[in-house]
C-alpha cells in the first residue's frame, strides 16, 4: 500500500505542475490525492503500526495520532472518490454551464455527511458500502457515460484524440474501483480483491509517462509536450481576446471617422483644422494597428505540400539580401542533406524562415555572422538551424520569447511580440518543433525540426514547390 501512496502522490504532483488552473485536471489531482490517502490509510495499519510494535515503540500519543490519521484518510479516500470521479467527468465533458457545474459541486456532496453516522470507527473504520451502492455506484456509472458521450460527440480531431487518451488512462482505474471496491464489497466487505486496483493505477501511471514522453525518450519530452499544449491554449485565448478587442475598437474608430466626415474644414480656423487632421491621422493609424493585430492573431491553418527546405531557405535569404548587405553580414550555409524534402506548409514555413532571419539580422552588430545548417536528424526528421553571433537573449527571458506579446526588442511601438510565437505555432501544427538556445553577447541558435513524412489527419496539397511566393 506504500506503493499506492507514493505512485498516486507523484502522479498528483506531475498533473498539478502540468496545469494548476485547469478545472478538469484539478479534479484529477483530487482523485489522485484520494488514491494516495487510501494507500496511506492501509499503510498505517499494515506497515507503520507493525513496524512500531516490532521496535517496541508503544507511545500512547503516537498510537492515537495514527488511529485518527487512519480514520480520516480512510473516510476521505472511500467516500470522496466517487464524488471526484463524477465532478471530473462533468467539468471535462464541458456539456454543462459554469453555473450548473458550480451548483453540482455542492449538491453532489450531500450524501457524504450522512456516511458520518453510518460508518463504523471502532476498533477500525468500516465504510458503509451498502448505502454507497445507492449513490456512489450511480456517480461512477454516470461519470463513465459522460466520458463516452463527450468522446463520441467531439468533432475536433485533436480534442477527440485527447479525450481518447484520457479514457485509456482513467477507464481501467474507474471501472476497477467500481467493481472491486464499491460493488463486490457490498456482498463481502472483507474481501481483498480491491487491492488489485493498485495494478491499474500503476499501469495508468506508466501509460501516462509513455504518452508524455512520446518519441523523445527523456523527461524533456514531458516538458516539450506540456509547453506545446500550454502555448496552444494561450494562443487560443489570445485569438479570442484579440478578436473581441479588435471588434470593439474598430466600432469606435468607425464612429470617429464618420463624425469627421461631417465636419466642413472650410468653416474652421487653422488651429481647429490642425486638430481635426491630427484626429483623422490618429484614427487611421489606430485602424492600421488593429488590422495588423488582427492578421497576427488569426488562426494558423497548415496545408502541407512537399517542399525543399534548401529552396525555402534560399528564398528567404534572397528576400533579405539588401538588409544582409547593408550590415555586411557574413552568411555561411551548411547543407549536408542532398534532397531535404519535407511535408510542410510552403507559405507559413517561408514566413518562419523570414522571421528568424530578420531577428538574426537585427541582433548582430559589427562583424555579424549568420550560419544556416540543414542536417538529417534521423530517418523521420530533418533539422534546420539558424545561428548568429548577435547580442543574445538573457536566460530569464529565454523561456518567454515564444509567448504572445512578449518581446525583448527596443522598437516596441512597431513590434507586437508575435513573431516567435507564430513560428512556434507553425512548427507545432506542422508536427515539428522549435528550440531556442542563447547566451548574452555570444549569440542565438534556433533549431527547427521538420517531419519528413505525412501524418494521419494532415491536410495535403498535391504539388511540389521550388520557390516560396
Amino acid at each position: 500500500m506504500i506503493i499506492l501512496f507514493l505512485v498516486s502522490g507523484v502522479f498528483a504532483i506531475i498533473c498539478y505542475k502540468y496545469d494548476p488552473k485547469s478545472p478538469p485536471l484539478r479534479w484529477v489531482v483530487f482523485l489522485l490525492i484520494c488514491g494516495s490517502l487510501a494507500g496511506l490509510s492501509r499503510a498505517i495499519i499494515e506497515s507503520f503500526i507493525p513496524a512500531l510494535n516490532r521496535n517496541d515503540i508503544n507511545s500512547e500519543w503516537i498510537n492515537t495520532l495514527l488511529y485518527y490519521l487512519r480514520i480520516i484518510t480512510g473516510f476521505v479516500s472511500i467516500y470522496f472518490c466517487p464524488y471526484g470521479i463524477l465532478m471530473h467527468a462533468i467539468t471535462y465533458s464541458t456539456k454543462l454551464t459554469a453555473k450548473m457545474t458550480r451548483i453540482l459541486k455542492y449538491v453532489l456532496l450531500i450524501p457524504i455527511p450522512f456516511m458520518l453516522k453510518t460508518t463504523v470507527y471502532v476498533p477500525d473504520i468500516i465504510p458503509d458500502f451498502d448505502n454507497m451502492l445507492y449513490w456512489a455506484v450511480p456517480y461512477i456509472v454516470i461519470a463513465c457515460i459522460l466520458h463516452l458521450y463527450g468522446y463520441f460527440t467531439e468533432k475536433d480531431k485533436q480534442k477527440r484524440k485527447s479525450r481518447f487518451i484520457t479514457l485509456s488512462l482513467m477507464f481501467p482505474v474507474i471501472l476497477s474501483a467500481l467493481i472491486l471496491n464499491y460493488i463486490m464489497r457490498v456482498f463481502n466487505s472483507g474481501n481483498q480483491e480491491w487491492r488489485y486496483i493498485i495494478f491499474f493505477i500503476v499501469a495508468s501511471f506508466f501509460v501516462f509517462i509513455w504518452k508524455a514522453l512520446g518519441t523523445a525518450g527523456s523527461l524533456n519530452g514531458i516538458r516539450l509536450r506540456y509547453e506545446r499544449e500550454a502555448h496552444e491554449r494561450t494562443r487560443q485565448a489570445v485569438n479570442q481576446g484579440a478578436a473581441l478587442i479588435n471588434h470593439a475598437i474598430k466600432n469606435q474608430i468607425y464612429k470617429i471617422d464618420t463624425s469627421l466626415q461631417t465636419i466642413d474644414l472650410n468653416q474652421l480656423d487653422n488651429s481647429s483644422k490642425k486638430s481635426v487632421q491630427i484626429i483623422d491621422r490618429s484614427a487611421k493609424h489606430l485602424m492600421e494597428i488593429m488590422e495588423r493585430m488582427h492578421h497576427k492573431t488569426q488562426e494558423i491553418k497548415i496545408v502541407k505540400s512537399k517542399n525543399s527546405l534548401i529552396d525555402l531557405v534560399e528564398a528567404s535569404l534572397e528576400n533579405e539580401k539588401s538588409e544582409l548587405a547593408k550590415k555586411s553580414i557574413e552568411v555561411t550555409k551548411v547543407y549536408t542533406v542532398k534532397e531535404p524534402y519535407v511535408f510542410c506548409d510552403k507559405t507559413h514555413t517561408f514566413e518562419v524562415f523570414l522571421n528568424i532571419l530578420r531577428n538574426s539580422i537585427e541582433a548582430v552588430e559589427g562583424n555579424g555572422k549568420i550560419k544556416i545548417s540543414i542536417l538529417q536528424k534521423n530517418n523521420k526528421n530533418v533539422m534546420v538551424r539558424f545561428s548568429d553571433n548577435g547580442i543574445g537573449i538573457p536566460q530569464e527571458h529565454l523561456r518567454h520569447v515564444t509567448d504572445p506579446f512578449f518581446s525583448t526588442k527596443q522598437n516596441k511601438g512597431k513590434n507586437y511580440g508575435m513573431g516567435l510565437n507564430q513560428c512556434n505555432e507553425v512548427m507545432y501544427k506542422t508536427g515539428g518543433s522549435l528550440k531556442i538556445d542563447s547566451k548574452v553577447n555570444e549569440g542565438t541558435t534556433l533549431t527547427l525540426i521538420f517531419p519528413i513524412h505525412l501524418k494521419k489527419g494532415d491536410v495535403y496539397e498535391e504539388h511540389n514547390s521550388s520557390r516560396a511566393n
